[in-house]
């Protein structure tokens, strides 16, 4: 490597100086701008002070079936009205009728299977959060789960309905296998 004499020096500090400033003016006009990822939508009734409005706490789902070595669950998307501001009813699609959707607490070294029954009018795809899940029963974006009668002429991809994740029943073939 070359000695570094003062001009080099001087030379690389100034052009670390342009790139500097050029970064940050340019981080502060992008800071101005609104983002570009489509219009922002308004609310048509009067929103509450924020943090005024307690955060809903999800319901403990039960098991409908503890038998053997299994806890099993059986969870049914469909629509219901929540309050979610005050005073004002809106539609939603749930699970099991609640928003958020339950909290399904399981136990160390005991299986937990989950079924799925969409009263939806489209299909829909259910990815699990806060357990430790492998991979392959962790939901993706081809498992759908279809509405009771929904045929491959409407869109869907498999068989069935409400077959679980990784199940291998009535989903689209999975890529990664």
């Amino acid at each position: 490597m070359p000695e570094p004499t003062r001009r080099r020096v001087l030379g690389i500090g100034g052009a670390l100086g342009a790139m500097a400033a050029t970064g940050l003016t340019v981080g502060a006009v992008l800071s101005r701008s609104p983002a570009a990822t489509g219009a922002e939508l308004r609310s048509a009734v009067p929103l509450p002070p924020p943090f005024q409005v307690p955060l809903p706490l999800p319901t403990v789902l039960k098991p409908v079936s503890t038998s053997g070595r299994t806890d099993r669950y059986e969870i049914v998307q469909r629509e219901a009205t929540a309050e979610i501001l005050p005073g004002v009813r809106t539609k939603l699609w749930t699970y099991g009728g609640t928003f958020p959707g339950p909290t399904i607490e399981s136990r160390r070294g005991r299986p937990v299977t989950v079924s799925h029954r969409n009263e939806l009018p489209v299909p829909t795809v259910v990815h699990l959060h806060g357990g430790r899940t492998p991979a392959a029963s962790d939901g993706y974006p081809t498992d759908l789960v279809l509405p009771a009668g929904w045929s491959a002429q409407q869109g869907g991809h498999g068989g069935g309905h409400g077959g679980g994740h990784g199940s291998g029943h009535g989903g689209m073939h999975d890529p990664r296998r």
